[in-house]
């Protein structure tokens, strides 16, 4: 099989995101079907409990596709600013699919809920804090805790603090910000990206780094709060 920049499986498919195409293939490894409905898509992700992926282009897309009728369900166009390296995930339970974005400027970022009924977008949060910069995001799976990986400018605009943050998804707030140093911040952020990937050689290698701790988003947080 081919190298990909990302790629992922579930009990019943294994997806590869090429950049121009993504590749859906069977659990022994036969090819299913071929989406080019989307340019520069080099990360995707599994709905949990449903054979559903959401596929994100740094071009400032969003596709979504239901693998069992091999179908594009829906396409987003959020913004024609590239670079939209940023992360997303699903809930735990699949019922929202949160998505960091740059729509206005590659400097201000936001987060998109989405409910995945018809995957309309419901919320769009931090669009106008300035100051405040979200790069990754995770759920805990048994708590459901979400936890954001950021940083905060100073007055001047410039990068100053380095966070992780619990998201409260009821109140859309984020609470209990615990500031990391930086060398935790960049190592979090390229580390987060190679796991978008589905943890590929291929990535690996254009993150140009050692990454050779395991490291959750949670994990670090709890330790700047002890």
């Amino acid at each position: 099989m081919r190298r990909f920049w990302s790629f992922y499986q579930n009990e019943s498919y294994q997806v590869g995101c090429s950049g121009r195409t993504v590749y859906i293939y069977d659990k022994a490894g036969n090819e299913l079907a071929k989406f080019r409905d989307i340019p520069y898509a080099y990360t995707a992700a599994f709905m949990p409990g449903k054979n559903i992926i959401a596929v994100k282009s740094t071009e400032g897309r969003l596709g979504f596709y239901d693998l069992d009728s091999l179908c594009l369900l829906k396409r987003i166009t959020i913004t024609r600013i590239g670079a939209q390296y940023e992360g997303f995930c699903f809930s735990p339970d699949g019922s929202f699919f949160y998505n960091i974005e740059k729509p206005i400027t590659s400097l201000r970022t936001q987060l998109g809920v989405y409910e995945t009924n018809t995957f309309t977008k419901v919320s769009t949060l931090f669009a106008e804090d300035v100051r405040t910069v979200l790069r990754h995001l995770e759920f805990d799976e048994k708590t459901g805790t979400c936890y954001l990986l950021g940083y905060v400018r100073n007055d001047m605009g410039v990068r100053d603090r380095d966070f992780i943050a619990i998201f409260n998804t009821e109140s859309q707030t984020l609470q209990d910000i615990h500031f990391i140093s930086q060398k935790q911040y960049d190592y979090l952020a390229i580390y987060k990206h190679w796991e978008l990937s589905g943890f590929t050689e291929k990535t690996l290698e254009w993150c140009f780094c050692d990454l050779d701790e395991k490291l959750s988003l949670k994990e670090v947080y709890e330790a700047a709060g002890s």
